[in-house]
């Protein structure tokens, strides 16, 4: 018989086994949503550009270059820096939905809407990137050259109108969103009833 003493304690689990556990904890539909996103953010097009007969598909892991600078999306994303950032930051929103099987905190619950609020964030900014002056008036310009400065970006508008005629959403992208709702209609519904 072991003495008190000699008795081993139990070591803490892992962050490995921890992350197991609030996995297998997650509902079905939860799980189910979880790989859609996964599928919508890294394996299918999230906007797809068609120039004639040619198309070219852009994933949403790509989207922080195509914000940075809107022409990439028509000449390629091969090697994107914006990779190194974005991708953790996609994992991280991806894996939001564990937290509150780690903790018990009522408010982890709402942990269930950053893909969904990544993915709004994103469009938005994509919109307000694209939608702006391109060309900015310096403060000191006078009125021709304004003038000219407006008359260029009615141009760069009109020209944006053409190219988003072009440029369509994706399998991907409409795969992520609705799994992304479903994400956070569930999670909001477990805050509200959640003691």
């Amino acid at each position: 018989m072991d003495a008190p003493g000699n008795l081993q304690t139990a070591a803490p689990p892992t962050l490995a086994a921890r992350l197991l556990k609030a996995a297998g904890q997650i509902e079905l539909a939860s799980k189910i949503a979880i790989v859609c996103v996964f599928f919508g953010w890294f394996l299918v097009d999230t906007l797809v550009v068609t120039l004639g007969s040619l198309q070219h598909g852009v994933r949403f892991f790509d989207i922080s270059a195509v914000i940075a600078d809107p022409s990439r999306m028509f000449f390629g994303l091969q090697g994107s820096v914006h990779r190194l950032f974005f991708i953790p930051l996609c994992i991280v929103c991806l894996f939001a939905p564990l937290l509150p099987h780690i903790g018990r905190t009522k408010a982890l619950w709402l942990s269930y809407v950053a893909p969904l609020a990544l993915m709004l964030i994103c469009g938005v900014l994509l919109f307000w990137r694209t939608s702006g002056e391109f060309i900015a008036a310096p403060s000191n310009a006078s009125r021709a050259a304004g003038n000219i400065i407006q008359f260029a970006n009615g141009l760069v508008h009109h020209g944006g109108d053409l190219v988003a005629r072009h440029v369509s959403i994706g399998i991907g992208g409409y795969l992520a969103l609705i799994a992304g709702i479903v994400l956070a209609l569930r999670g909001v519904r477990r805050y509200r009833s959640a003691p």
